[in-house]
């Protein structure tokens, strides 16, 4: 009989458990250690940024705290995330021996559960390049995963609801019309269950499906479990140390705001300028798959530049200035 995943069933909890649970297990994990599933829901709103993000780079501080958003660094991959209790949860924590050695085989492997879930649900969900769950192609999942100790470990979230107005408030944008482009590209290119599902969706009916889904598709059952006293002592030390400020300030680089905020599979935001015959041009871009969708520009000093950025659309992102001449 397959080795039993051990469950996790943690319901809504602190914001802060929500993280530090999956990287408890990861540093504790050895070849023994039961591979785990945590499902969970933050009961408060918090901004989650990837490993190797520079915090003041892509989150304003001052508008965080404005807005009581606790900030914390994960210690896998991925893009900054707005999380709140509109979000279910699920997180594997496996041992690298047990799950494929490359990380495309890995992603599929993991998510085809959720991918499952969502399609049981009456939702034409698929995956899409390496690791974006999508729905009628627009993404409706949050995913990161990375290698913590002997554990690979994949997090990733369904969006039941999503505050698109307060994830584009906290971003540190080096413009207004780079945060404007991001913003509608974000309502346009992020969707929830509750835009898409057939009926109203609750987190437990996610929840449910799920627990399904997972042994059917990993082909391993579940039973479900509580963590371990040196798990839990793990899990007291894992939240000083991801709240501490040398944890955040991690890959600080001078602090510049960012250039380059990606918001689904092959859709990014760019911020770019340039000298073009005496005007100093910025440029605020929406681009997908590195043509130019949408421009802004601005320059010193001003002009009209409106037939410039209809010449833009279409034009690669590495050719903005000779279009716009």
């Amino acid at each position: 009989m397959p080795t039993a995943i051990r469950l996790l069933n943690l319901g809504p909890a602190h914001w802060l458990r929500t993280q530090s649970v999956y990287h408890a297990l990861a540093e504790t994990m050895t070849v023994e250690t039961p591979d785990t599933i945590v499902l969970t829901r933050p009961s408060q709103p918090y901004l989650c940024i990837g490993y190797h993000q520079e915090l003041d780079s892509v989150l304003d501080r001052a508008t965080c705290r404005q807005l009581s958003l606790p900030i914390i660094r994960r210690r896998v991959g991925g893009g900054t995330t707005y999380l709140d209790a509109n979000q279910l949860f699920y997180q594997y924590v496996f041992h690298h021996t047990r799950v494929p050695a490359t990380v495309e085989r890995l992603y599929a492997a993991l998510l085809a559960a959720p991918v499952a879930a969502l399609r049981a649900l009456g939702l034409d969900a698929e995956l899409r390049g390496e690791n974006e769950i999508e729905v009628d192609g627009q993404r409706i999942a949050g995913i990161g995963g990375g290698r913590i100790g002997e554990a690979a470990v994949v997090v990733g979230n369904v969006l039941l609801d999503f505050d698109y107005d307060r994830m584009a408030r906290v971003w540190r944008a080096p413009s207004e019309p780079f945060r404007h482009l991001a913003a509608s590209a974000l309502r346009e290119h992020v969707t929830t269950l509750r835009a898409k599902a057939p009926r109203p969706m609750a987190p437990a009916d996610m929840e449910a499906r799920l627990l399904v889904e997972f042994p059917a598709v990993l082909g391993r059952p579940l039973e479900r479990g509580e963590l371990t006293k040196e798990e839990w002592g793990e899990v007291e030390s894992i939240e000083k140390r991801l709240m501490s400020e040398e944890w955040l300030s991690l890959h600080a680089n001078g602090g510049q705001p960012m250039t380059t905020l990606k918001i689904s599979r092959g859709v990014f935001i760019r911020s770019a300028e340039a000298e073009v015959n005496g005007w100093h041009v910025r440029a605020a871009l929406r681009a997908r798959d590195d043509e130019i969708v949408q421009a802004i520009l601005e320059s010193e000093p001003a002009r009209d530049w409106s037939e410039a950025e209809a010449r833009l659309r279409g034009t690669k992102i590495r050719d903005w200035t000779r279009a716009v001449l």
